[in-house]
């Protein structure tokens, strides 16, 4: 029985490592053909690493190059070969582990395409270890592509030449510079134009360009919401624009603008006059601007005039416009005498309310006060008048009320003036016609005169006293009446008795014989 075969030995593989530029280049020497692992690590660094797969399968071909490393950076490496499931680590011919790359050049870096706005740098170095540098701003790694660096120039840049420094911190003095010109049509963004809107008529756009920029310019055309184009210096006050500018270099159009909102608020100083009657106010009024001096005189520009009592805007009365440039008058009416009113002169552009309305206020003159809305007349005793009465508005500045008791046209008695109405005239005449009158004052002027006519009562004393007056009276004339008959009847009898007495005598004397 034969003893078993020894296995074979592993294959041996070697390399030398050479640098060139953006890494170095791996050598194979007397390595069997296969798949082989590079390590590559930074010097001190404790990182992984990297592992480049390198295929080994052509005998003619035996380098193979490992890239976008960092300029003159130390690297430590090794390179394993994969055989029958395990790796098999390779000899480096001069027993160095380590090597340096290269140093990078000017012509090393391209421009590469990025974002617009941005000056993007690109190289097969692995350029993280370089400081780049513009203008103290440093580039940074675009996000897509992690071998581009990208610096953005400041506004004032455009339209110079930027220099951009490369220092390479691990090369000893390796520093160069890239001159590159910043032109508008790549890097002028038309967002960060700065734009002042204009605050007055006529108006002006102006806009911040570049300082550099001496060949550019913005020309500005505007519209408003029908669409109505207009040159910016024929821009109308409280009125709404879109403007779009065209930025020309040279007067060749680069570049459009973002649009802008463009609204002139003309400030409007109404200076007003005004009078009133007790039931108008009549206001005058001149206006000026400092923002906007023709703007008063425009015809597009109108008022509303209106009035409401102070605290209270359900009752506003509004008057038709007299308008007189720079300014107006109107003259309300139909409204309350003696009341505090609230008056506005709003101003109108093109039939649309604009700017804050000016506001005055006035009272109207006092008035004649109202009616008697309460007029109770009262005979609480036989000789005794009282007057209860009242007005709802006087419409003035005092409240006063007077009384006038008349009797057939003449003043009896009159009642000072006094703040409420209650009126009493006593001992008067019983069973008597009387006239009262009573009116309101309002300082200013008087009410209508209220008069009533009422009548005092009997007195039931004087009627007892004049039934025992007239009792006594008439038992007066019957006593007398009564001595009287008898008087009479007496009188009577004594003349018939006296008759009868002659009536004898004579018969006496008649009857006499003769002598």
């Amino acid at each position: 029985m034969c003893p078993p075969r020894p296995a074979p030995a592993p294959p041996q593989c070697s390399y030398t490592v050479t640098p060139i530029k953006f890494g170095f280049q791996i050598n194979f020497i007397n390595s069997p053909l296969g798949t082989y692992t590079v390590n590559v690590k930074e010097e001190g660094q404790n990182e992984t690493g990297i592992k480049y797969p390198a295929q080994h399968s052509n005998p003619n071909i035996t380098t193979h190059n490992i890239r976008h490393l960092k300029p003159c950076t130390v690297y430590e490496h090794n390179v394993t070969f994969h055989y029958a499931g395990t790796e098999i680590l390779c000899d480096h011919s001069d027993s160095k582990t380590t090597v340096t790359t290269e140093k990078m050049a000017e012509s090393d870096i391209k421009l590469s395409s990025c974002p617009p706005g941005y000056l993007c740098y690109k190289s097969d170095w692995n350029i993280r270890s370089v400081q780049i540098t513009a203008n103290n701003i440093e580039a940074k790694r675009c996000p897509s592509d992690n071998k581009t660096f990208c610096i953005r120039p400041g506004y004032d840049d455009i339209c110079t030449n930027l220099t951009t420094t490369f220092t390479q911190e691990k090369c000893v003095k390796s520093s160069f510079n890239h001159i590159q010109h910043i032109s508008a049509v790549e890097f002028l963004n038309p967002i960060e134009i700065n734009v002042t809107l204009p605050t007055e008529l006529p108006a002006k756009i102006e806009a911040n360009l570049p300082p550099n920029c001496i060949d550019l310019n913005i020309d500005y055309i505007c519209s408003d919401s029908d669409n109505n184009p207009k040159n910016v210096s024929e821009l109308e006050p409280f009125t709404d624009y879109t403007c779009t500018g065209q930025i020309k270099k040279d007067n060749v159009t680069i570049k459009n603008t973002t649009a802008i909102h463009v609204r002139i608020d003309c400030d409007l100083n109404i200076a007003t006059q005004r009078d009133s009657t007790n039931t108008s106010i009549e206001l005058s009024w001149t206006t000026t601007s400092q923002k906007c001096q023709e703007v008063p005189e425009l015809d597009g520009l109108s008022y509303d005039c209106s009035c409401h009592p102070v605290g209270s805007t359900s009752d506003k009365k509004h008057a038709t416009l007299n308008k007189q440039k720079p300014g107006g008058a109107c003259n309300v009416s139909g409204l309350k005498p003696f009341t505090d009113y609230t008056c506005e002169v709003q101003p109108i552009y093109n039939n649309k309310k604009v700017a804050v309305p000016t506001k005055v206020t006035e009272k109207t003159k006092p008035g004649v006060p109202d009616d008697f809305f309460k007029f109770d007349i009262r005979v609480p005793e036989h000789n005794k008048i009282e007057v209860i009465c009242g007005v709802e508005d006087f419409r003035g500045p005092k409240e006063l009320y007077s009384a006038t008791l008349r009797y057939n046209g003449v003043i009896q008695k009159m009642m000072q003036p006094k703040r409420d109405c209650h009126f009493t005239f006593e001992d008067l005449s019983y069973s008597t016609t009387y006239d009262v009158e009573v009116v309101a004052f309002n300082g200013y002027l008087y009410s209508k005169t209220k008069t009533e006519r009422v009548d005092t009562s009997y007195s039931d004393k004087f009627v007892i006293r004049l039934l025992v007056h007239i009792m006594i009276i008439l038992i007066s004339v019957a006593v007398f009446c009564v001595v009287y008959k008898i008087h009479m009847k007496k009188l009577r009898n004594s003349q018939d008795l006296n008759e009868d007495v002659m009536l004898e005598s004579t018969g006496i004397y008649a009857n006499a014989p003769e002598s």
